[in-house]
């Protein structure tokens, strides 16, 4: 029979080549040779645990492993492991501080936060839907976190992937998001993350972030960037409902007096790339304003009733008989000249109809 310090190294041979299953076998026949060895079950459990569907195995062969070693702290680490992929991470935490109460050691450290941090993320997982203040332009908006670093972001309809990061060791959590800015110009370098703070709880998902730019990450959930966002994806907009009695003539007028609300009363600037971050950030808060507000028009009124009144103001089309004798046409119209883009407001409503599609 081979001795126990040759099967330990044929098991080590076998593990660095990735040929876990043969690693384990050695392994075993060491630990049958000297039951004693915590590191040969320390390996081993490395070795269910690269194996796949053993976690349990190599939760208990971490268990015995420092039940024989309480000082030896890669144990801990082992135990910690197994119960993350078991994904017990309350339990995994625990024995990270218990290791780390025998003695100090970095990567325990280091495995503590990132137990803490994998929770966190999996507390996300899924689809999340709520409303910013209005101070941030009041639109319903949609976070879908898919794994541990992907995320994506929806608004008016329209969604973008990005990436998030966690840091569960601070109070309260840290959450960074970073998406690309949708039709950004031509050289202008992607926005910074943007940094919330973050908990959940019965109510839901709390987010927190800076409601202007240079202001620092949040320390409490108030104030304009506070948004408390709820399981599940964004249903639909039932504003519609709200107008179903009124006529088509009544729902005609009453869209037009909407867009006289919805649309800017000056031109909107265009980013530049040589915006500083304030100037840039004031800018695409106006756009999204305006981009919201024309929204929420088209969901209610309908994108063909929508057409039709910005076809009328426009003068592309001959207004219905309703629409031509209200006097809200009359100010839309004055309202597009005075914007000199008269092409604008039927952009803004058009994209967000395409992308509502």
């Amino acid at each position: 029979m081979a001795d126990a310090a040759a099967l330990k190294e044929e098991g080590n041979t076998h593990f660095k080549a990735g040929r876990y299953a043969e690693a384990v076998a050695a392994y075993t026949k060491c630990l049958e040779v000297d039951p004693k060895q915590h590191l040969v079950l320390s390996n081993r459990s490395a070795a269910y645990l690269k194996l796949g569907n053993s976690e349990e195995l190599s939760l208990k062969d971490a268990e015995a492993c420092v039940e024989l070693a309480p000082e030896f702290t890669k144990g801990y680490s082992r135990q910690a492991a197994a119960l993350q992929a078991l994904k017990r991470w309350a339990d995994a935490v625990a024995i990270c501080e218990k290791g780390l109460a025998k003695a100090p050691d970095d990567a325990l450290r280091k495995m503590r936060s990132e137990c803490k941090n994998k929770h966190l993320a999996d507390q996300l997982r899924g689809p999340w839907h709520g409303a910013v203040s209005p101070d941030l332009g009041g639109y319903d908006q949609e976070m879908e976190f898919t794994d541990n670093s992907t995320v994506r972001v929806s608004v008016f309809g329209r969604g973008v992937e990005g990436t998030f990061w966690v840091d569960a060791e601070q109070n309260p959590a840290h959450l960074s998001v970073q998406v690309p800015m949708p039709e950004a110009p031509p050289g202008m370098p992607p926005p910074p993350p943007v940094p919330y703070i973050v908990k959940l709880d019965d109510k839901g998902l709390h987010l927190c972030c800076p409601s202007k730019a240079f202001e620092t990450r949040p320390t409490s959930f108030d104030g304009p960037g506070y948004c408390l966002m709820h399981r599940g994806k964004l249903g639909g907009d039932d504003s519609a409902a709200s107008i179903q009695h009124l006529s088509v003539d009544e729902k005609l007028v009453l869209c037009a007096q909407e867009l006289l609300d919805a649309l800017p009363d000056e031109k909107l600037e265009e980013l530049s790339p040589m915006d500083s971050d304030e100037v840039g950030r004031q800018k695409l808060m106006a756009h999204v304003k305006v981009e919201s507000s024309m929204f929420a028009v088209k969901n209610k009124f309908g994108e063909e009733l929508l057409i039709t009144v910005m076809s009328s103001a426009k003068g592309d089309a001959r207004p219905p008989a309703a629409l031509e004798k209200s006097s809200e046409l009359q100010k839309l119209k004055e309202k597009l000249a005075k914007l000199e883009a008269p092409d604008e407001a039927p952009r803004a409503a058009a994209a967000a109809a395409a992308a509502a599609a």
